[in-house]
């Protein structure tokens, strides 16, 4: 029985068998399609077309690459490759998969992706830390002033100006008897201190959200669309960069955040979580819990699309993707 050659040209994969094709899996013909696997091709994977391929054609399998080792033994006589016009491929087709190919080089260098991921992370370590030390400093006010913080919101921007309860009685005109206890010098300073250094925390953490929106806009306008700048970003800093969450299926996208959930569904048998992070969407967190699953799923499905679209191509197709979107949860709601 003669040996079956498994060979990968631009525009699909191939078994030939006395310079005969037996099979075949076309690619999409789509310049971000091929583009996609020529990135694949050039880190070394294996292509789902080609995994289809090896495992129909039986034991007597060789390849034509080193790329293709794990399928075969490799061959090093030339083979005569199909030719794209025989099936109806444009070369403009590829020209058009070579510019989006470059692109993702120029992508490289810049990593701008990864600096916004940095940035999203910042922003939650932000939060966190603002919410800390505001809490800290409400208790410790509280020992001088409890009844500021009753019914006001420019609380820390009081304490900063003013210090002292009697100061800020003075400035808003709204003096109470209070129950707290007198303030020394020493520890006022300190307040506004810690006041001042919130402030200025708040301030930087809207330095980073504005950063995050003009990114998003930037590299990732169909994505901000769909979900906006915030879970967008959340997405891409979770995945790594823009170029993984291109590369994820809608079912991984649909619980990105939800990591220990799905490790104890494994571990233990406890139920899959249905959602992660997509569920700070509203079209998912206002959806009704027996249908939010199918909201989450059809969601994930249009950010998958969503991510490839930003990374490969070249337009906005967000109001389309969230139009189709909403069309599909009326049919999951029925409203």
């Amino acid at each position: 029985m003669k040996n079956t050659i498994l060979i990968t040209t631009w525009f699909g994969s191939f078994l030939v068998r006395d310079g005969k094709i037996i099979d075949e899996r076309l690619f999409p013909k789509e310049p971000e399609s091929i583009a996609l696997r020529r990135i694949l091709i050039k880190e070394g994977k294996i292509l789902k077309e080609e995994k289809e391929l090896a495992s129909e054609a039986g034991e007597k399998l060789v390849v034509s690459s080193e790329r293709l080792s794990p399928l075969g033994d490799v061959i090093s006589t030339d083979i005569e490759h199909p030719s794209p016009e025989d099936k109806s491929y444009s070369m403009n087709i590829l020209q058009e998969a070579l510019r989006i190919e470059g692109r993702e080089g120029i992508r490289k260098s810049v990593d701008i992706d990864k600096h916004l991921a940095k940035a999203v992370e910042s922003i939650k370590d932000l939060n966190e830390t603002i919410n800390i030390l505001t809490e800290r400093l409400r208790d410790w006010y509280s020992l001088h002033y409890p009844e500021l913080f009753d019914d006001r919101k420019d609380i820390l921007e009081l304490i900063e100006e003013y210090g002292d309860r009697e100061s800020i009685e003075n400035a808003t005109g709204n003096k109470v008897d209070s129950v707290g206890s007198p303030i020394g010098d020493r520890e006022k300073d300190l307040l506004i201190s810690l006041a001042s250094r919130i402030i200025e925390l708040r301030y930087y953490r809207d330095d980073l959200k504005n950063y995050v929106e003009e990114t998003m806009e930037e590299i990732a306008p169909t994505i901000t669309t769909l979900t906006g700048p915030r879970l967008g970003g959340e997405l891409i800093a979770h995945a790594g960069s823009l170029k993984k969450l291109a590369m994820m299926p809608a079912s991984t996208i649909q619980v990105l955040g939800a990591e220990k959930s799905l490790f104890r569904h494994l571990e233990k048998g406890t139920p899959p979580p249905k959602h992660g992070y997509i569920l700070q969407h509203p079209k998912v967190h206002r959806s009704a819990p027996e249908v939010r699953g199918k909201v989450a799923r059809a969601l994930a499905n249009k950010i998958a699309i969503a991510s490839r679209v930003d990374y490969f191509g070249k337009e906005n197709k967000g109001k389309d993707l969230k139009a189709e979107l909403d069309q599909r949860i009326e049919h999951i709601t029925g409203n």
